[in-house]
């Protein structure tokens, strides 16, 4: 921290120094509390951008206690990370300390005897984390809580290149059919409108998921996921396939919309390639260590002028911590899980550009950016989360993700799509 007052005599010195050193010493020298000892093995999907630097920060902290316990980390890319843990905690070999991505997960391994109960703790400490209620749908099983919710990730933005927009005479949207004419405008001029990889599902998924909440409504869609007075063949699911295939067909996303992974379309809309790229707030969180070449813009996903839900948006507790039932150390886990749900790791958390479920981390400690995307999740009527996420791996993971590339390549229609979800959800059931 800077102080703005100089101190203009040695003696003063000398004489803060002699009355400070005893508090500042007993403050750095006293280690975090641990009632085990040993090491925690910790399994992250936390490989990049602010997730990785943050991780990195709060495992250097904790390990520079001293106090009996260290973290060794593994971190596992996206794409391989739900085979891997899904077969450790299978074949009974999971780390002491897991974060996973809740909801259906939860559902699943709870179910399967895979995690350990925490119910008694979340329930003597909910009060400090903000949406509880959220944060527990994520955990809970049979109305257990399994885990407990560690980051929110937005996904109602849309980032764009204000250079690209300026030097062809375009506006930032503000609706959906402004958005359109934007990119006809950027495809007329030989610019690629929208950079999308989605090569595994779940970038076109998000884009899927933006048209839902905007056509169907967050109750609509939880209503088709528990079969319960809705279906994902009713009209306002087949429309917002519709609506993302539409924008394949018009030609509006780069080239390799189907070939490409999400790396690629980052990378693309990096360059100053692309004039739009529509991700998670994960985007931004790395900012503060890499920052983009040029100015990023952040606007709301437009709204349809016909949309029959304005209120709904998308974003979701994306990352929850576990103590799998397996663990070989879980006393020590124990203590590293309930350090990394403190107020001092939530700060950390928060500084690296995470929204961090700890209440007024965010707003503490985090850079502005993420402030700004929070800001618009607790202005929002309802959420909806990650759609694979509260599907079966064999909806989710399978028909909505394969299915969402299909619809950009063309050889899937949005009603066949609709009905291969519906099928395959109703044959989980069974």
């Amino acid at each position: 921290m800077r102080t703005e007052t100089r101190i203009r005599t040695v003696g003063l010195v000398l004489a803060l120094v002699a009355m400070l050193a005893p508090a500042l010493l007993a403050r750095t020298s006293e280690p975090v509390a641990a009632q085990a000892s040993g090491e925690v093995a910790l399994w992250t999907e936390f490989t990049a951008g602010g997730e990785k630097t943050g991780i990195e920060r709060l495992i250097e902290d904790w390990n520079a206690q001293g106090n009996g316990v260290t973290i060794s980390h593994r971190p596992i890319g996206n794409e391989q990370f739900f085979t891997v843990i899904r077969t450790a905690l299978a074949g009974g070999q999971p780390p002491d300390l897991l974060q996973y991505e809740g909801y259906q997960q939860t559902r699943d391994f709870a179910g399967a005897g895979h995690l350990t109960d925490l119910t008694e703790w979340w329930t003597a400490n909910s009060e400090n984390f903000v949406l509880p209620e959220a944060g527990a749908r994520a955990c809970t099983f049979e109305g257990k809580i399994y885990c407990v919710p560690f980051t929110y990730q937005t996904g109602w933005q849309i980032y764009y290149n204000p250079e690209i927009l300026e030097a062809n005479g375009i506006e930032v949207p503000q609706t959906y059919e402004e958005f359109l004419a934007a990119a006809e405008t950027l495809k007329a001029a030989g610019v690629t409108p929208i950079s999308l990889g989605a090569k595994d599902g779940w970038p076109s998924t998000h884009w899927y998921m933006a048209f839902l909440v905007q056509r169907c409504g967050v109750e609509t869609v939880y209503q088709a996921i528990e079969r319960n007075g809705a279906s994902f063949t009713d009209e306002c699911f087949v429309q917002a396939a519709t609506d993302l295939q539409s924008l394949a067909q018009a030609g509006h996303f780069s080239p390799g919309m189907v070939s490409d992974d999400f790396g690629t379309a980052e990378a693309l809309f990096l360059a100053g390639r692309a004039a739009f790229f529509q991700t998670g707030s994960w985007f931004a969180s790395g900012w503060e260590e890499t920052p983009p070449n040029f100015e990023v813009g952040i606007m709301p996903f437009p709204r349809l002028t016909d949309a029959v839900n304005t209120e709904d948006i998308t974003g979701a507790v994306t990352h929850v911590l576990a103590i799998p039932a397996a663990a070989a150390n879980p006393e020590a886990a124990m203590d590293v899980l309930e350090w990394m749900s403190s107020e001092e790791a939530a700060n950390t958390w928060a500084a690296n550009g995470n929204i961090s479920m700890y209440e007024g981390a965010v707003e503490a400690s985090a850079p502005q950016v993420i402030k700004d995307l929070w800001a618009t999740v607790q202005e929002a009527e309802r959420a909806l989360p990650w759609i694979e996420n509260e599907l079966p791996p064999g909806v989710g993971e399978d028909k909505v993700y394969t299915g969402t590339v299909a619809l950009l390549s063309g050889s899937l229609t949005p009603e066949a799509f609709s009905q291969a979800i519906q099928d395959a959800l109703e044959a989980s059931a069974e």
